[in-house]
């Protein structure tokens, strides 16, 4: 049972990392625009700072709105991963739980084979 789970679990993981680098690296022109999108934000962004196109300052301004962006969807990857890694213990603590139960009451319900 716990190997059938550690299977399913291992398929959902890769279905999730092909989903994300699918949307990561799609090169539609949703995603195109998208990006142009971002880009014209830091730009009004960078302006309202005060610093002109062109200039050091608002190149500088430009790399920094885009670092915070790449930190801010980097931190959520992470919290997703760390949320799939509870979930995944969660599940091998139920499972070991109920083996217990099993062995000290094998007439369960639960514990019977299907």
């Amino acid at each position: 049972m716990l190997r059938l789970l550690a299977r399913k679990h291992a398929a959902l993981v890769s279905v999730g990392i092909v989903t994300m680098l699918c949307m990561g690296f799609g090169g539609d022109d949703a995603s195109a625009q998208g990006w142009n999108r971002k880009q014209r934000e830091d730009a009004r962004t960078c302006e309202s700072f005060g610093n002109r196109y062109g200039t050091p300052a608002f190149s500088d301004c430009m790399l920094s709105q885009q670092h915070r962006r790449d930190t801010k969807q980097l931190r959520s990857i992470e919290e997703t991963e760390r949320l799939s890694r509870i979930a995944r213990d969660g599940q091998i603590m139920a499972e070991r739980a109920r083996q217990q139960r099993c062995e000290r009451n094998p007439d369960r319900r639960e514990c019977r084979r299907r």
